[in-house]
Order: structure tokens, then C-alpha cells, then sequence
């Protein structure tokens, strides 16, 4: 009986586990800064469970905090907000890092952009 219980304790908390990476999934691509930024690249990565944050400049843990969608940029001491469009996908990343604010948009990944151009394609035959 104690061999079920465990078992059954064991289930649920690496489906928790499981359960807090995939939501940590929809943050994940790459996010382009426009020319003159501090960088013009973020990468952000679910890494050993870690939502993590990586550029030319290092890399900086993304703690969530109480609002939707806000992480603290721990190694910076600053804020990643990502923001949605209508559609509640995420389309955009707001760093803000002392008198620093700089927005990137989320490239989209090359597979959803070659969905869009074979649509297209049979559109126009």
C-alpha cells in the first residue's frame, strides 16, 4: 500500500514538473532588438526547467513575478515583460534595465513562416 501512495505522490509531482515547463514554452524564441540597441538578439530558453534569457552580453535567469507575463531579469537587476497580441500570442519582449528600455519582436519560427508561404502559394493558383 505504501509502495502505491509513493508511486502515485511521485506521478503527480513530476506532472507539476512537466506541467511548469510546457508553460514556460510559449515564452521561448528568439526575440529581434532594433539597430543601436545594447543587443539586437535575446534568445530566450527553458533551460533545466529555468526560464533563461541569452545574448551576446550573457545570460540572466527570468524569475516570474506576481503580474502575467513580467519576469525579473535576475543577473540585471531589471524587468522582461512579453506582450500578446489579440490573438494572446506572444508577439514582443519589453527589457527594461535601469534607464534602459528596449522592445524586440518575436521572430517567427521558420516553420510557421514556411506554412504562411505555402498557404499563400496555393492561394495564388
Amino acid at each position: 500500500m505504501r509502495k502505491i501512495v509513493l508511486l502515485f505522490l511521485m506521478a503527480v509531482a513530476f506532472s507539476n514538473v512537466n506541467a511548469q515547463v510546457d508553460s514556460l514554452q510559449e515564452y521561448t524564441g528568439k526575440y529581434t532588438f532594433p539597430e543601436g540597441s545594447p543587443v539586437t538578439e535575446i534568445g530566450v530558453i527553458v533551460e533545466n526547467g529555468v526560464l533563461t534569457a541569452t545574448s551576446v552580453m550573457g545570460n540572466s535567469e527570468l524569475r516570474k513575478t506576481d503580474s502575467k507575463d513580467a519576469f525579473e531579469l535576475v543577473a540585471y537587476s531589471g524587468l522582461a515583460t512579453f506582450k500578446r497580441n489579440a490573438e494572446n500570442k506572444i508577439t514582443s519582449l519589453l527589457i527594461q534595465v535601469q534607464d534602459i528600455n528596449m522592445e524586440g519582436m518575436k521572430a517567427e519560427p521558420a516553420i510557421d513562416r514556411l506554412k504562411k508561404e505555402i498557404s499563400i502559394f496555393l492561394l495564388i493558383r
